[in-house]
């Protein structure tokens, strides 16, 4: 089984859907990505070559994969629009542009390293 962790943004992001969508997700998200975060997800490309995308319905949760401690980091949920893409998407590659986005998830992938060697 894998551990997830959100980014602060990624945490905005949940707290900003219905309560209903944000405990449905959970459920699908600890039954899907939690046992296998790479079959049930979408290599993403460009920007965002080292993350991957899960569909629960109109929404998109963004997040990278770190195997050596069976863990997720999330970096954002967004809603897809009528074209497939998610202003998520947007989002995130400007964050990955100036460096911001691998900050965050490093010290995610810091905080998650840490739980798991105590």
């Amino acid at each position: 089984m894998y551990t997830s962790k959100f980014t602060p943004d990624a945490l905005v992001n949940i707290k900003g859907l219905p309560k209903h969508i944000r405990n449905a997700m959970k459920k699908g998200f600890e039954k899907t990505v939690h046992v296998d975060p790479v079959a049930c997800s979408e290599p993403l490309t460009g920007l965002l070559e080292n993350y991957r995308s899960y569909h629960f319905g109109e929404y998109r949760v963004i997040y990278r994969v770190f195997e050596d401690i069976k863990a997720v980091a999330v970096v954002g949920v967004g809603m897809k629009d009528q074209s497939h893409h998610a202003e998520i998407y947007q989002k995130l590659e400007l964050l990955a542009k100036t460096g911001e986005l691998a900050a965050t998830v490093l010290d995610t992938y810091r905080s998650i390293s840490a739980k798991t060697q105590s």
